[in-house]
């Protein structure tokens, strides 16, 4: 009975078959009838359904711009993030007579497009990113592959500048087969190819954007299409969206509980897909009843509390989980929702080990590690059907090996936090230029209970912030490492949560990749506190190209080509000043104490405030780091 409910509640059983198959149990026909009438109204409040509305599907006369505003409003989106563009004009004009679109004018299509993924991630909310033409693409490519890696359900937009009359020709900024460029990068790409199918295109995009697994869709059209006179169809997007919520297998839900009940040294790994379905308490919830280590492998947001006993740290996923320092040898590994990226040839988990992957990601299931319980599922979903599948397994002696267990990891995780807290006992702690564990301290002071870091600064620590999802401090992780989507997504993430504070930590190399959303910032009063770590080189790439020609030429003679960033300087307040951003060099600790009280100041005004953080490299360094001479002549 309870698998066949578990069924029609995700729609895997018709209302018919439903009925049936509890009559053939020996269930009355009239009790049938009245169980199908107690469960519809949850199938209801799951899938959205309402009384259809005469304005869920109509027909639009105008043009193709302004059937494109119809369009997009239709699809529930707010914002638009873009770049200038002549082309664009009949829409821009649309936009005139449509203040529910709120266009937001990006200086440089990179920043922009991660200004719009920071809003869809933190909002959970339909965003729009269009371009200009190839050239306009091109610049935002970088983030459109961000959002490929992270799963994030962006649309993107960049009009054929070859007219319908014309293409082929080899005209001003055309090129052969534009929607393909992208084809590696995106869910689903199209050219619409009469301009009553822009909004059709349109509304196929936003489906696959946002049927999971997550990721960006792209559609362009020729310019032309734009000003054309056209008769089409706007349709809400609650008419075109699958609302593809799956259960799980209840046979292998019952097989990996049964798993877990039984292991002596189970692991759970956690993953984005738990907060992209605000499921942080299922989570929380699965690993008290087990008493099970929860760790995490790199993922966009902090999917566990850090202040929780179970919770043991991050591992570094290029290496796998041998490099936890707990547990050792685990010997049932359970993932909820965790990509799992591989960057080595051995997998995350070994061969020997016992796997169970949860996930709504089918596609790479079992691409590189061999699972021995597939869960294929909306992770909420999957967590409620596994909970109650562990309870019923639990016996008096595995609920006290869960206890027995639970408290080995407590004690783990309190002599962890005692070890983190030595880092101030490092004798360059009162340094300057600072360390960059002293610039994190000194921001994690300043951070309020509820903030949110958006950390693009490279291989920093973070400890001191306890990530709480569950309504202390959040984390945006530069997951897809496209460099320069840090500020930007700081403004959109502002944009999106205006009463939390909003911290953006980024490198110097990282800064300079997009500034230009520091205009934004201050231009739609954005107040994001930007902090960065400033030590004049790509410091990663020192450090990594160091290991890689370990004893080399380069450590030898102390000529590091590629990663020095001074001689001259550069002055990240001065720069953001140029934005209309106020912001100061700070050296020593006690100047960025002074500079964060500013920045509290600043922003409780409502404006962004950028502190230039000057850090000491790491590493090998030359006395004096190398610059090549160049040849005047």
């Amino acid at each position: 009975m309870r698998e066949l409910v578990a069924q029609f509640l995700s729609k895997s059983v018709s209302r018919r078959r439903f009925v049936s198959r509890l009559v053939s149990t020996g269930v009355t026909l009239a009790a049938a009838q009245s169980v199908l009438q107690s469960l519809t109204p949850l199938v209801q409040a799951e899938t959205g359904d309402t009384e259809a509305s005469p304005d869920d599907v109509r027909i639009f006369e105008g043009t193709g711009g302004e059937a494109f505003a119809e369009q997009l409003i239709a699809s529930g989106v707010k914002y638009i993030f873009g770049n200038s563009s002549s082309s664009d004009a009949p829409f821009y004009d649309a936009l005139v007579d449509r203040p529910q679109l709120n266009y937001i004018l990006t200086p440089h299509e990179g920043p922009g497009a991660a200004m719009a993924a920071g809003y869809v991630k933190a909002s959970g909310q339909r965003a729009f990113v269009m371009e200009a033409a190839i050239v306009g693409l091109a610049n935002a490519i970088g983030q459109m592959y961000n959002a490929q890696k992270e799963q994030t359900p962006l649309v993107f937009y960049s009009y054929r500048n070859d007219k319908s009359n014309s293409a082929g020709r080899d005209g001003f900024e055309e090129v052969p087969y534009q929607e393909e460029i992208v084809a590696p990068l995106t869910k689903w790409h199209w050219l619409a190819r009469r301009p009553d199918r822009i909004p059709e295109t349109l509304r196929r995009c936003f489906k696959v954007a946002w049927t999971p697994p997550y990721g960006p869709t792209y559609a362009t059209w020729h310019a032309d299409y734009m000003a054309e006179k056209v008769r089409t169809e706007v349709i809400v997007h609650d008419k075109v969206d699958p609302r593809m919520r799956i259960r799980p297998n209840p046979q292998e839900v019952e097989r990996a509980a049964r798993m877990l009940v039984e292991a002596a040294n189970p692991l759970l790994i956690v993953g984005d897909e738990i907060y992209k379905t605000r499921s942080v308490d299922k989570a929380v919830r699965l690993a008290e009843l087990l008493g099970v280590p929860v760790s995490q492998a790199r993922q966009v947001f902090a999917n566990f509390p850090h202040t929780h006993p179970l919770w043991v740290g991050d591992f570094p996923s290029t290496l796998g989980i041998h490099t936890l320092a707990f547990p050792k040898n685990p010997d049932v590994v359970i993932n909820v929702g965790n990509k799992l990226i591989h960057t080595t040839p051995s997998p995350i988990v070994p061969r020997h080990v016992k796997f169970i992957d949860m996930r709504n990601d089918s596609f790479s299931i079992g691409n590189v590690m061999t699972t021995d319980v597939p869960l294929v599922a909306d992770v909420g979903y999957g967590m409620d059907d596994l909970i109650e599948a562990v309870e019923s397994a639990m016996t008096t002696s595995a609920r006290k090996k869960v206890s027995e267990r639970a408290e080995q990891v407590r004690v783990f995780s309190e002599k962890r936090k005692q070890l983190r807290a030595l880092v101030r006992n490092n004798p360059d702690w009162d340094n300057s230029p600072m360390t960059s564990d002293r610039v994190t301290y000194e921001v994690s002071r300043y951070a309020e209970k509820d903030a949110i870091i958006v950390h693009e600064a490279g291989a920093i620590g973070l400890h001191g912030f306890d990530f709480n999802p569950l309504g202390g401090r959040e984390l945006f992780f530069y997951y897809g490492a496209h460099l320069g989507s840090g500020v930007g997504t700081a403004a959109g993430v502002k944009l999106a949560r205006p009463n939390q504070q909003v911290i953006a930590l980024v490198g110097d190399g990282a800064f300079i990749f997009g500034p230009t959303a520091l205009w934004n910032m201050a231009r739609l009063e954005l107040p994001v506190t930007v902090v960065v770590y400033n030590n004049h080189a790509y410091g990663g790439v020192h450090n990594r190209g160091l290991a890689a020609a370990a004893g080399g030429r380069m450590v030898q003679t102390g000529q590091f080509v590629q990663d020095y960033l001074g001689k001259p300087d550069m002055n990240m307040a001065s720069i953001a000043d140029g934005f209309g951003v106020a912001g100061e060099v700070v050296h020593s600790p006690d100047d960025l104490k002074e500079a964060l009280e500013r920045a509290r100041r600043a922003t409780l005004d409502g404006k962004p405030y950028l502190i230039d953080a000057q850090v000491a490299r790491t590493g090998i360094w030359a006395e004096q780091p190398w610059t090549p001479d160049i040849d005047k002549s």
